[in-house]
């Protein structure tokens, strides 16, 4: 049997590991997102590595999660963010622009990449064919930062759909 596009995926991104089910592998991201409600850290994290540009094909940081809250917090954190994507080469998008997962994978969204984002949806990427994680902050500054994200090489399944979809039968 061949293999699958996501161990294609890996195969092409491979930077450590064997592609053994169950044994730690590392891959080289070529995207990554953040929102608002927690890019703010993962950007901090990032700014004490001491790394002038980001190293990743494409970095977008998004405003959109904290656009109509009350208080300083959320304006100083969004003015932040815009300053340090300016400095580090990072893509901003304003407030209004939509929710990052979506907007990006419309966007920015490439068959064959890798994305890793600190959004829990991040994987809808995975829809258009990327191998996409969402994880925590640091794990996001490190790849921006050109370093590898460590996974468990996940035993893969294969599932082939034959035969036709039932009049008014369609995808969700």
């Amino acid at each position: 049997m061949g293999l699958t596009i996501a161990q294609k995926i890996i195969k092409s991104h491979l930077v450590s590991g064997d592609m053994t089910p169950g044994s730690e592998v590392a891959l080289k991201i070529d995207q990554t997102l953040t929102q608002d409600a927690t890019g703010t850290m993962a950007y901090l994290e990032f700014e004490t590595m001491g790394i002038e540009r980001v190293r990743t094909e494409r970095s977008v940081a998004y405003i959109d999660h904290n656009t109509l809250q009350c208080g300083f917090e959320n304006p100083d954190d969004h003015r932040y963010i815009q300053s340090v994507a300016r400095k580090h080469g990072i893509w901003f998008s304003r407030p209004g622009n939509g929710i990052c997962h979506q907007v990006h994978l419309e966007r920015f969204g490439i068959p064959g990449k890798t994305l890793i984002g600190s959004d829990s949806h991040t994987p809808t990427g995975g829809g258009l064919g990327m191998l996409a994680f969402g994880a925590g902050g640091l794990d996001v500054a490190v790849a921006m930062g050109g370093g590898a994200y460590y996974i468990t090489m996940p035993k893969m399944i294969r599932v082939n759909l034959t035969g036709r979809l039932r009049p008014f039968v369609t995808a969700k």
